[in-house]
């Protein structure tokens, strides 16, 4: 289901100026409203806000609605069953968007103030600056407290980098910075094919395609504002949470991006982790769902199986089942 103001223009043109916010959401009405009301409180204009929800369950959809109907943006709500996919969702998201710039967030982080006025100045200026985002962020718990007001992501001290540089950190963090916040030209969106829907790893996936593209194309440029842009909210939903998934993107993104290259050392240590907390939960069942991901998975268990730190947790949890009293 669509729902849209009845002054929306043609969802094809591309809008000189306007910077779209395009918005996931999955069971979020806890936080859906303060959300959108730090996209409303954003000093640029044109602006318009563009959100789809995967089916959610709680009463997110009807927190939305009553946001967007007390703002004066253009908007456009999509809702649909749940896929689960959130590459898909983005993509369908940004079909539906109008504007000559994208930022792409979710609904249970926020845009800080100033966070689309501080770029688009100089996208508006440089059309061969294609994105900026920023290489630090803010950090809230679920009641919205700021825990951190100052995180630096890898990118961090590179603002300025070349292309090349910024796929090398890419590949050894698999995390160079956080897209929310990051403003992009949508004629770079849409070359880059949008977001891979076959794959996990939105965001990962995205940057690595930036990349590559911006290697291919020398005239094309990105910067990153040391300043925060988005605080995000940690809590016991998001994705990175979900440890197999996390591990699945990495697989993916390895297998598509970098299939010549060794196996970056961020998958070999969260494998290990993965395998570590398995073999303490004695979750045979998790494990079986690793291994089933990929073969260079199995090949990683097995280098593990032969490792020190494998004997070592395999003694001190052995040890501590057979201290623990019977439990009756």
């Amino acid at each position: 289901m669509t729902h849209t103001p009845s002054s929306t223009p043609d969802p094809h043109a591309h809008q000189p100026g306007l910077c779209s916010v395009v918005c996931t959401t999955y069971n979020h009405a806890k936080y859906a409203r303060a959300a959108i009301e730090s996209i409303v409180a954003q000093d640029y204009r044109p602006l318009e806000i563009v959100i789809i929800d995967d089916g959610s369950t709680d009463d997110n959809v009807a927190v939305i609605e009553a946001a967007l109907s007390e703002s004066d943006l253009q908007y456009t709500l999509l809702t649909q069953e749940n896929t689960g996919n959130v590459a898909a969702n983005i993509n369908r998201a940004l079909a539906a968007a109008t504007g000559e710039f994208i930022l792409a967030t979710s609904l249970d982080d926020l845009l800080l103030p100033g966070c689309i006025s501080s770029k688009m100045p100089l996208m508006l200026e440089d059309h061969c600056l294609v994105m900026i985002g920023n290489s630090t962020m803010s950090e809230m718990d679920m009641s919205g407290k700021i825990t951190r007001a100052e995180v630096r992501n890898p990118i961090f001290g590179h603002e300025t980098a070349s292309c090349h540089d910024l796929l090398e950190i890419e590949f050894a963090t698999a995390g160079a910075f956080f897209m929310q916040g990051t403003v992009l030209r949508a004629d770079c969106v849409e070359a880059l094919g949008g977001y891979d829907e076959d794959i996990a790893g939105d965001d990962l996936i995205l940057r690595t395609k930036l990349w590559k593209h911006l290697i291919s194309n020398p005239a094309l440029r990105c910067i990153f504002l040391r300043e925060p842009g988005f605080v995000y909210r940690k809590h016991e939903e998001n994705l990175h949470r979900n440890t197999l998934r996390q591990l699945r993107t990495l697989i993916d993104w390895r297998n598509r991006f970098f299939p010549e290259h060794p196996v970056p050392t961020v998958i070999e240590r969260r494998a290990r982790n993965y395998f570590s907390g398995c073999l303490a939960k004695r979750d045979q069942e998790a494990l079986q769902q690793a291994l089933d991901l990929d073969p260079l998975i199995a090949d990683l268990y097995s280098s593990y199986r032969y490792s020190w730190g494998f004997y070592r947790r395999s003694i001190k949890h052995a040890l501590r089942r057979s201290f623990l009293p019977a439990r009756r």
